[in-house]
């Protein structure tokens, strides 16, 4: 038996970054396998973040048995997944736990325990599993495990077998679900798992190898939107202090990805919680570091800042500790989940205690769910996603913090602004995410967004750079022209019985488009139209009808 066929703590970490590894340098291909296209919390970027926290966690852990890592790889991933595609991660993974348990070393038996193990959890957790996903290549894959791990293999030869698997029953995804195969593409969440247990397989061969003292830091992959807000990535960890610093890069535009990867590599030797992205001739870094002045000269050698921030968190969490010691808990809090200035300023208008930066772009991890909710500070608090790739995050959250906490799954902001106007601060938070929860059935809500990329989406033939109109989650109307797919939406929306519409609209959108928008409206349904600037990226137009 070699060395390679049973993996003590040090030995599964390695194996786990060698994962991590390979699903990031693929991070773009599992993204542009999404069938809705549009920048949505993207699956491949979600699972990438999700199992960077599970590393990180993992690498730094002091517990050096199999079970002390298969703990902290469980705990990373439970705080760090974002998205459904990450939450679901973060569960198929707590099988290494139930698994090392049992052994000291992970082997075939065991790691075929693991597998199945996290395969159950994973499918209760989900309140209606869909075949032909990440679940059905996870649960196929397990099964070979199961039957293989009764053969002489070593456990090389048993990871092959896995990896065969599951790649067949990720070609098998677009036969178990139509809209897979209407965009001619295999699921997104089940080709990021085949990544990773193609990594697994790499370091057991020897061919891939991420030791211990390596720096993990997330592909921080977005769309080739120029969105970079990093509000939603920002989590201080405990113990982690020294100065949050930002600064906003102009580079040539034809360097930026070169920038992008140069200073990854270069910042993560003194920096944590590190991001860099790039879009178009920007570039941003957002890093907790001892030296911030060194970041901006690093910066500066690769073009003109434009934007610098620098926050001490030493101070802050002194600041924030002595005001959380002396503050009395409210009785009832609500957490929103809301990205853009405008939206951020509704929700809390209309009684959101904490608003967490994030949405459509850049899905909130469940600690950052979990951290909101604390500095709530309350006896009782409702969680508004706003999203419905936010969720089962949302859930997760629940699940950490207790009885304390529900959850209204609210998929859209017309519903989060539903629910909050229905909600009374002298109930208590289950007759309120009742009473929340009917107020959002009687939503008509509509956006308008723009394709980045061709697609095929509910029997219809998108090319990039044309405008989707949807109600609810219904593609009703593919065009060249915005303001004439905006039109159709608010049609579709049975304007005619309606009162009053509410328009929100985000940064690309001009003045003269939104007057022209209102007094068509006006003229033709003969409805009051509220304009409110939301602020909010992707989409361009967020309706709500009353």
């Amino acid at each position: 038996m070699t060395s390679l066929d049973r993996l003590n703590g040090e030995a599964f970490a390695q194996l786990v970054a060698a994962g991590h590894a390979r699903l990031k340098r693929h991070v773009g291909v599992v993204n542009s396998l999404n069938i809705f296209p549009v920048p949505d919390g993207d699956t491949g970027t979600n699972m990438e973040l999700s199992l960077a926290s599970g590393v990180v966690r993992l690498l730094a852990r002091t517990d050096q048995t199999l079970f002390g890592a298969a703990q902290a790889l469980a705990s990373g991933l439970l705080m760090g997944a974002r998205g459904n595609s990450g939450v679901i991660l973060s569960q198929l993974f707590r099988g290494f736990i139930r698994a090392a348990q049992r052994a000291d070393y992970l082997d075939v038996t065991s790691f075929s325990i693991a597998l199945q193990e996290g395969v159950s959890i994973a499918y209760r957790a989900v309140a209606k599993p869909v075949e032909g996903t990440i679940l059905t290549v996870a649960r196929e894959a397990a099964a070979a495990g199961t039957r293989e791990a009764r053969q002489e293999h070593g456990l090389e030869a048993w990871m092959a077998k896995v990896c065969d698997a599951a790649r067949v029953a990720l070609s098998r995804t677009p036969e178990q679900l139509a809209v897979l195969k209407e965009a001619g593409v295999v699921d997104s969440g089940g080709q990021g798992l085949v990544y990773i247990y193609e990594g697994f397989l790499a370091f057991l061969r020897g061919e891939e190898a991420a030791g211990e003292g390596e720096t993990v830091s997330p592909a921080g992959t977005m769309s080739t939107e120029p969105v970079l807000d990093f509000a939603a990535a920002h989590i201080d960890h405990e113990g982690e202090f020294g100065y949050c610093t930002e600064t906003l890069i102009r580079v040539d535009g034809a360097r930026a990805a070169d920038t992008e990867e140069v200073l990854r590599q270069q910042l993560a030797t003194y920096g944590d919680s590190l991001l860099v992205v790039s879009a178009e001739d920007l570039v941003k870094v957002h890093v907790h570091t001892l030296h911030p002045g060194r970041v901006l000269e690093d910066a500066l050698i690769h073009g003109t800042l434009i934007k610098i921030k620098i926050d001490n968190m030493t101070e802050q969490h002194t600041d924030i500790q002595t005001a959380q010691d002396t503050r009395q808990p409210t009785e009832l809090a609500v957490v929103a989940v809301v990205a853009g200035e405008g939206l951020q300023q509704v929700f809390t208008s209309l009684g959101a205690t904490i608003v967490v930066s994030g949405g459509q772009t850049m899905n909130p991890s469940t600690e950052d769910i979990v951290d909101a909710v604390r500095r709530a500070n309350a006896v009782e608090t409702i969680v508004l996603p706003n999203n419905r790739n936010i969720v089962m995050a949302a859930n997760q959250a629940r699940d950490v913090l207790g009885e304390s906490v529900q959850v209204v799954p609210s998929r859209s902001i017309p519903e989060g602004i539903a629910a909050l106007m229905a909600m009374r601060s002298e109930d208590s938070a289950e007759v309120n995410a009742q009473r929340m929860e009917a107020a959002m059935a009687g939503v008509n809500a509509g956006q308008v967004v723009r394709a980045v990329r061709d697609s095929v989406f509910q029997e219809r033939v998108i090319k990039a750079n044309q405008y989707l109109g949807l109600v609810d989650q219904d593609l009703t109307e593919v065009g060249d022209d915005r303001l004439a797919v905006a039109l159709n939406v608010i049609s579709a929306m049975g304007v005619k019985d309606a009162e009053l519409l509410t328009v929100f609209y985000g940064s690309g959108v001009a003045s003269d488009e939104l007057e022209r928008l209102t007094n068509e409206v006006e003229n033709e349904f003969g409805i009051e139209v509220e304009v409110r600037e939301g602020g909010q990226p992707v989409y361009d137009y967020i309706f709500a009808l009353e």
